[in-house]
């Protein structure tokens, strides 16, 4: 009798905890915070440089993101160990000096036994960190954690710093539902709200795979949850925010068949969003990263395969809609332009930090390093 009853309370309380994150109370009339303080010097010269980062903190790394500190500096964050998943993997952060333009000797920053002793709980490994600069100047990192089994059973948590991420205080554990409170994941860049909450482009892997906003404020207390995609294969949200109220999420495509980059649009800032549609852009179920130059166009990195093709991320490609991400054209390849079967290479996990008129794209170079590529507006406009 009590294994039916684990059998069966299990699921019952997964799904019992699905449903209760998605009637969370609101927070009345929701708009996007729009920073309309950045400037672009079109008649600059184009910049492209390219750097290395990582290299030196594991065997293997992955899952590089990065944020502006208030000197121009770069912060960046990116978990590392033996292999991914294995119980020697910590979150590395480094700093990029834009004065003399170079990245910092790699440091580890958290591992699972810190994050067991913040959370009072056993930790299996932790992954996945995102992140994200406050408009009061405070940096969040937001990272998942696994107690059992695999990715699917994530936790979200957070850490703040106050200091440009030199120290960190104590993690918490994002309770998104009082029922098992697991599969949260993460990947993306996170999103501000005008009254300062912060959303979480998250995503969700267990009993069907979809994409949500998880909404919180800066003391890690979860305010609501906004449901992005209603169906299946539809995780790693990149959300890119055109106005107060208008967004659009481009999404990888984990299914079989489909494999093409989906799209959806909010027209209340994150709160509802459309029924997802499929682009033409082929995705062999491998993440995409999204953004919005000064002129409002969109532009995505993205692997340029199908799941049908040996090599699936061999190549990285960048292209621009002008249309809110409904039609794509692919402008630059920042590996294999020729997507030629000898480049063996997997090019992964795109990541994009805008600053005024400097741009600067990470991803995962075989998992022994990032790369660091630093544009301008300026060298975007030569590809138009």
């Amino acid at each position: 009798m009590k294994k039916y009853i684990i059998k069966f309370s299990v699921p019952a309380l997964l799904i019992v905890g699905l449903l209760f994150s998605y009637y969370l109370p609101g927070t009345g009339d929701t708009k996007f915070y729009v920073n309309h303080e950045s400037q672009v010097l079109l008649d600059q010269s184009p910049i492209f440089e390219k750097f290395d980062v990582g290299i030196g903190s594991a065997k293997s790394m992955h899952s590089i993101t990065t944020v502006v500190l208030d000197s121009g500096d770069l912060l960046a964050a990116w978990y590392a160990g033996t292999r991914e998943g294995h119980t020697d993997v910590a979150i590395y952060s480094s700093v990029f000096n834009s004065a003399d333009k170079q990245w910092s000797e790699p440091k580890s920053i958290l591992n699972r036994y810190q994050v067991s002793d913040d959370l009072n709980r056993y930790i299996k490994k932790v992954g996945n960190p995102v992140l994200y600069r406050h408009p009061s100047g405070v940096t969040a990192l937001f990272y998942v954690s696994v107690s059992m089994a695999g990715w699917a059973t994530s936790q979200l948590n957070m850490s703040l710093s106050y200091d440009d991420g030199q120290t960190w205080h104590a993690s918490k554990r994002l309770v998104l539902t009082p029922f098992l409170n697991i599969s949260t994941l993460i990947k993306n860049d996170v999103i501000t709200y005008e009254d300062g909450t912060i959303g979480i482009t998250a995503y969700h892997e267990l009993l069907g795979e979809f994409s949500h906003i998880v909404r919180v404020d800066l003391a890690g207390n979860v305010i609501d949850s906004y449901r992005m995609s209603h169906g299946d294969h539809t995780i790693q949200p990149s959300v890119m925010v055109y106005d107060d109220k208008t967004a659009v999420t481009m999404m990888r495509d984990s299914s079989h068949d489909v494999e093409k980059v989906q799209r959806a649009i909010s027209l209340d800032a994150g709160v509802t969003w459309s029924e997802y549609k499929a682009t033409k852009v082929d995705n062999p179920n491998s993440a995409v990263f999204a953004f919005v130059d000064e002129q409002n166009r969109s532009w995505m990195i993205f692997n340029d395969a199908t799941r049908k093709t040996e090599l699936t991320r061999n190549n990285l490609g960048l292209a621009v809609s002008f249309d809110q991400g409904q039609n794509w054209e692919t402008k630059y390849y920042f590996e294999n332009p020729e997507q030629l079967d000898t480049d063996k290479g997997r090019y992964a996990y795109p990541w994009v930090t805008k600053s005024g008129d400097d741009i600067h794209i990470f991803y995962t170079w075989n998992r022994e390093l990032f790369k660091h590529i630093h544009v301008n507006h300026a060298w975007l406009e030569t590809l138009l």
